[in-house]
């Protein structure tokens, strides 16, 4: 089992992945049809299935508030003594080593980073 999948549900959704060819349409003109090397069917709910199971541990050993949305991510706790400003440190640390060891990258724009 992995990630509550059993080996049958991952090999039908391997399956399911592969073999796929696609062709593109542009103004009527019809693109030869090629191999889906990699990414999901459009308008399927695999994609975001997928993507909740990859960010599931993204809340491992975080203290303050994390809230998870489609393509945002907010953490956000109280910060009025030194303790407090270090855990928040601390939990900013550990989502920083997630996404580093998961080859992710966090928008770091300042001006939304503190409120």
């Amino acid at each position: 089992m992995c990630y509550g999948l059993d080996k049958w549900s991952i090999q039908c959704v391997g399956n399911w992945l592969t073999g796929h060819t696609q062709t593109v349409v542009v103004n009527s003109s019809f693109s030869n049809w090629q191999p889906v090397t990699s990414g999901v069917p459009q308008g399927s709910i695999l994609g975001p299935m997928l993507f909740n199971i990859f960010i599931s541990d993204l809340d491992d050993g975080i203290k303050c508030t994390l809230m998870k949305f489609t393509d945002d991510t907010k953490l956000s706790g109280e910060v009025d003594t030194s303790e407090e400003r270090a855990t928040l440190q601390e939990d900013l640390h550990r989502l920083e080593e997630w996404a580093n060891k998961n080859l992710m990258k966090f928008n770091k724009d300042k001006r939304k980073a503190l409120h």
